[in-house]
């Protein structure tokens, strides 16, 4: 196989992928990779479905990106195994988003349409993060995390590894969320959140208290 990116998992967020892809240019080298061998040989919005993760050798030319959407460890997972395999990561970002060019962006990452990304933002390797999300100054976001539509984030938030904040939730100034947290939709966090633990409501507070 020539030089091609790979995008693993042909599902939704796959196609999401794709679509971004295509916003930003020819996708004639982008194959889909997908670990359902029912999948295999089929065709999605024009992109083959080509077989699975060990059918790719570390001596091909190709790179990669896991798209698979809600994490919990997952995406990190399945990174992992890329990894093993010697393949490089590509990341995907539309073109309609406003990126600050002192912000860091890792490896393998997806960033949606209509999303800002401020000044001194560290975005982690293979985070997600969703259309209209306001990602302000001086935010960390961990390896995994996934940042779901209209979700805002004020200046000197840390989402650590692996935590999901849902659709419209707001997390105020200096808030850490821990890892593999959760934050429901249209929470509004004004305390740091511990790891392992679903916040909703607002004020947020653990959805079993």
């Amino acid at each position: 196989m020539s030089s091609v990116r790979v995008i693993y998992c042909a599902g939704e967020q796959g196609r999401v992928v794709l679509d971004i892809l295509r916003a930003d240019g020819d996708v004639n080298d982008v194959v889909f990779i997908d670990d359902k061998k029912e999948l295999h040989g089929k065709s999605f919005d024009g992109v083959h479905v080509i077989g699975s993760l060990d059918e790719l050798s570390e001596t091909e030319s190709a790179e990669c990106i896991v798209a698979f959407g809600d994490s919990r460890g997952c995406r990190l997972q399945l990174a992992s195994a890329v990894e093993r395999l010697g393949l490089e990561f590509f990341s995907a970002v539309h073109p309609d988003t406003t990126i600050s060019d002192d912000a860091w962006l890792g490896r393998g990452i997806t960033v949606n349409a209509q999303t800002y990304v401020g000044p001194m933002a560290d975005l982690g390797n293979h985070v997600l993060v969703d259309s209209c999300v306001n990602i302000s100054h001086d935010v960390s976001l961990g390896k995994g995390v996934t940042v779901t539509p209209n979700a805002s984030l004020a200046g000197g938030v840390s989402i650590e590894r692996d935590a999901y904040i849902g659709p419209g939730a707001t997390i105020i100034e200096d808030v850490t969320i821990g890892e593999r947290a959760v934050v429901g939709a249209g929470a509004v966090v004004t305390d740091d959140v511990p790891g392992e633990t679903t916040v909703v409501g607002t004020p947020a507070a653990p959805i079993n208290d």
